[in-house]
């Protein structure tokens, strides 16, 4: 996709998200201004025709995209991450776990059925045995 490409997807994904959460336009010009200057942000380093790699690209893989990326404020949490495999794309947390192994090969790993008071016991564990 092209820089354009993206701005409009993701101006219209978050009408869709705002209507299905009964949230009304009010001020959509503002709220696309917003959009369109995070989503330019977030790309500025890519040539303004040059082919992007989104999350769609990488659909051979079978990962479950992140909900909360690609919620209604994508604008925001989809980023233009390097691949370790070479290049770079824009999108969500889980798709760039997947492509950067080496860069979360540090990470814990927590059973799923750990809750997050377990998990923050951890990692204050791990905190106070690093010192």
């Amino acid at each position: 996709m092209t820089k354009a490409q993206i701005v409009e997807k993701v101006v219209n994904d978050f009408w869709n998200h705002s209507e299905e959460n009964g949230i009304p336009r009010g001020n959509g010009a503002c709220y696309e201004k917003t959009i369109i200057e995070a989503v330019e942000k977030s790309l500025q380093q890519v040539d303004l025709d040059a082919d992007i790699r989104t999350c769609m690209d990488f659909g051979y893989l079978n990962i479950k995209c992140c909900e909360n990326c690609h919620g209604m404020y994508e604008h925001f949490e989809l980023s233009l991450i390097e691949i370790e495999s070479g290049g770079n794309a824009w999108i969500c947390c889980a798709l760039d776990k997947a492509l950067n192994p080496m860069k979360y090969a540090s990470d814990p790993k927590y059973p799923p059925n750990w809750t997050l008071s377990e998990i923050l016991e951890d990692f204050e564990r791990r905190n106070r045995n690093a010192k």
